[in-house]
């Protein structure tokens, strides 16, 4: 018996350790930290919300939503083109990434309703909006026009998550959505699953094709992998068929751009949506990856800047 407990002991050791080990560097996200970010923060019912603003203050306003794990600067490229075609740009950074809070709690499709609402409110933006989301956004931009259809004027989907998505992880994937093990497993392992994304190499990219920002940057404040751990066990990323089904049910334009070559997102998806949405724009950009919203601006801007203008003339 004393040599089980000796054993389980050093067991609880090893685990704690590394857990511990994994998250050593990091620090908490202060205000005084959030004093050097670009743009502005509100106060929502989650904590502070960091938003970037730009563009005419009468242009037609657009919010992007961004997806699982790059904050905001992920459509550096588009809003700088629908900047200069007038429009008013608002981008954030959702909770638990970028410069925004890291609330504990569980981060659930009610979660980032909530989140996209208080935005909308705490900016004042009563009238209409044009909805763009992109990967895991493109659900919560197509949920949040299912619940509040008079607060959406028209939703683009890039690269959209909630259909058939790749590379699910089998048992692995199973053993992180378990509690304790899997979160050991997710602390001990999720930055190198992260960096180990071919989305991320872009060493053959031109530099004004890349992220125009820093992935690592919000790694070092506490908080980031367990939001990132909540969503993926709480927010569904496929099987999202009657969300899509309602949001066509509303009537509001839809686009989605899906790329051919996307292994997060599969180009399955694409018939998929055109089948619970036969009245949506489905555009499909040949050898198109994952970042194709910026690894392939030239070609996804000028689909966007036709989509957001249609209906309200140019702007």
């Amino acid at each position: 018996m004393k040599w089980f407990l000796l054993f389980l002991g050093l067991v609880g050791l090893f685990f704690g350790g590394t857990y511990w080990w994994a998250g050593k560097d990091e620090k908490p996200l202060t205000r005084e930290a959030q004093a050097g970010a670009p743009g502005g923060f509100i106060e929502t019912r989650a904590g502070r919300l960091h938003y970037r603003v730009q563009g005419p203050e009468d242009g037609p306003v657009v919010v992007m939503v961004h997806g699982y794990s790059t904050p905001n600067f992920i459509f550096e490229q588009n809003a700088a083109a629908l900047e200069a075609a007038g429009f008013r740009v608002v981008r954030f950074d959702h909770f638990g990434r970028g410069w925004s809070d890291r609330p504990k709690g569980p981060y659930t499709a009610d979660f980032y309703d909530n989140e996209l609402l208080d935005l909308l409110d705490g900016l004042s933006l009563t009238q209409p909006v044009s909805l763009v989301g992109l990967s895991m956004g493109g659900p919560i931009v197509s949920e949040f026009a299912v619940r509040h259809p008079e607060r959406v004027s028209r939703v683009a989907l890039l690269v959209p998550a909630g259909l058939d998505i790749g590379a699910k992880g089998g048992a692995s994937a199973a053993l992180v959505r378990m509690p304790v093990i899997g979160d050991w497993m997710w602390r001990v392992s999720a930055k190198k699953i992260l960096l180990s994304d071919p989305q991320y190499d872009e060493s053959a990219l031109a530099p004004e094709n890349r992220l125009q920002g820093d992935v690592l940057e919000q790694l070092k404040y506490k908080g980031y992998f367990p939001a990132l751990l909540s969503t993926y066990r709480r927010f569904h990323m496929t099987g999202r068929d009657d969300t899509f089904r309602s949001l066509a049910a509303t009537g509001l334009p839809v686009m989605a751009v899906y790329g051919t070559d996307d292994p997060t997102v599969l180009i399955s998806s694409a018939d998929k949506l055109a089948a619970l949405m036969p009245e949506a724009r489905i555009v499909r950009i040949a050898g198109g990856t994952h970042g194709l919203n910026y690894q392939r601006h030239e070609d996804v801007n000028p689909l966007l800047l036709d989509f957001l203008s249609e209906g309200q003339g140019t702007p």
